[in-house]
């Protein structure tokens, strides 16, 4: 059965077969107070060592006779924060200028101190003691190494555990939404609402799925702008062709709040294109750019959507949906300014934001009111549906 190791102990041991030295010395050291062992040989002190010891006393004659390699061994495999002190007990002149040896003692052995013999007994407590200090300040930096390694794994643990309950909530997110598809679209059925109305509430439960299914794939921890528009215009270009709505724009993140407004902006934009602006015709087309420029206190965003080639447009006479989405809920989510303009070759939406060094929205200085409201009902060529 083997036994535990010791794991902070400070016992000394002591390799001095000659004589009554260990007996001597075992004597001197707990008078200090320092528990002292004794051991027969160098296999002897490397087993002791693995059970655990603070510090070894080594009469220089051993090593010159036996084999210390076992022990070299064992130095050289212990811990990273390990650093086993051994006290050679040197013959008179066995200094390191005036014994060759000891240099190859030092290599092998590491952490090696010499207290020429014969010594004081004084200056061997010292010795101990000074060696004993220098151990127990290695396991303190153990401990201090074990805390953090439990640390790491509890974090670890605890980001599993995070990204188990982001998976569940994704997946009960995904399920409501079908859901809530699902119910409204069989009452609006039951109610004989029109079809539009229908289509329009569909179609912006999926677009919110989709800047939902983005944010899933980021653990929810933002989102980059370009994925979120292509997201949103992915079904409007594969229907029309990728030519007739171009974005584009530097890589920059939003926090999920952000992408999600901007992703339901962006589906009221292209839907109400289609039906009424540039991409009603065959020939109009969009535009969706972006530019990160410094401010004053925070990186600046402006985003323009710009349409071109369409019908003509007419301002239209009262803000719908769409619109109100757009023009309030995404300026208030960026803390900036949303502004829908109707110049008669094409509606132009402009975005401001001022963003932080992480891509999270600031205060942004607000811009001029806006030059003009879109309407739902279709008067006209309206921005939003």
């Amino acid at each position: 059965m083997s036994r535990a190791p010791r794991l902070a102990s400070e016992r000394a041991l002591i390799l001095a077969p000659y004589g009554r030295d260990a007996q001597v010395a075992a004597a001197v050291l707990k008078e200090a107070g320092v528990e002292a062992a004794i051991c027969p040989d160098l296999a002897a002190v490397r087993t002791s060592c693995e059970d655990g010891a603070g510090t070894a006393l080594i009469v220089e004659e051993i090593l010159q006779e036996d084999d210390y390699s076992g022990l070299a061994r064992w130095v050289d495999a212990q811990p990273p924060w390990s650093d086993f002190p051994i006290i050679i007990l040197a013959q008179r002149g066995g200094g390191l200028e005036r014994n060759p040896a000891a240099a190859r003692y030092s290599r092998a052995l590491g952490n090696v101190t010499f207290l020429e013999r014969p010594f004081h007994p004084t200056t061997l407590v010292s010795v101990v003691q000074t060696a004993l200090r220098g151990r127990r300040r290695q396991y303190e930096a153990r401990e201090r190494l074990e805390t953090l390694r439990a640390a790491v794994v509890r974090q670890q643990q605890d980001q599993q555990h995070q990204r188990l309950l982001i998976n569940e909530l994704n997946h009960r997110v995904k399920n409501t939404l079908a859901t809530v598809q699902s119910i409204a679209a069989q009452t609006l059925r039951g109610a004989s609402a029109p079809l539009g109305a229908r289509d329009a509430l569909a179609s912006r439960i999926v677009a919110l799925s989709k800047a939902h299914d983005v944010l899933t794939s980021e653990q929810w921890s933002g989102a980059n702008l370009d994925e979120i528009a292509l997201q949103a215009m992915q079904p409007f270009r594969l229907g029309l062709g990728e030519e007739r709505i171009v974005v584009e724009g530097p890589r920059v993140r939003v926090p999920p709040k952000t992408a999600i407004a901007v992703a339901l902006a962006l589906h009221e934009l292209a839907t109400n294109a289609v039906k009424y602006g540039a991409l009603s015709n065959a020939d109009g087309h969009v535009t969706f750019r972006w530019e990160v420029g410094k401010g004053r206190a925070a990186q600046k965003l402006t985003a323009v959507w710009r349409e071109a080639d369409g019908p003509p447009v007419t301002p239209p006479t009262r803000a719908g949906f769409g619109t109100r989405l757009i023009e309030r809920g995404l300026a208030s989510d960026l803390n900036g300014e949303v502004a829908i303009a109707y110049p008669r070759d094409g509606v132009v939406c402009t975005i401001h934001a001022n963003l932080d060094d992480e891509g999270e929205p600031a205060r942004a200085t607000p811009l001029p009111r806006r030059l003009a409201v879109a309407d739902d009902d279709g008067a006209g060529a309206s921005p939003a549906a």
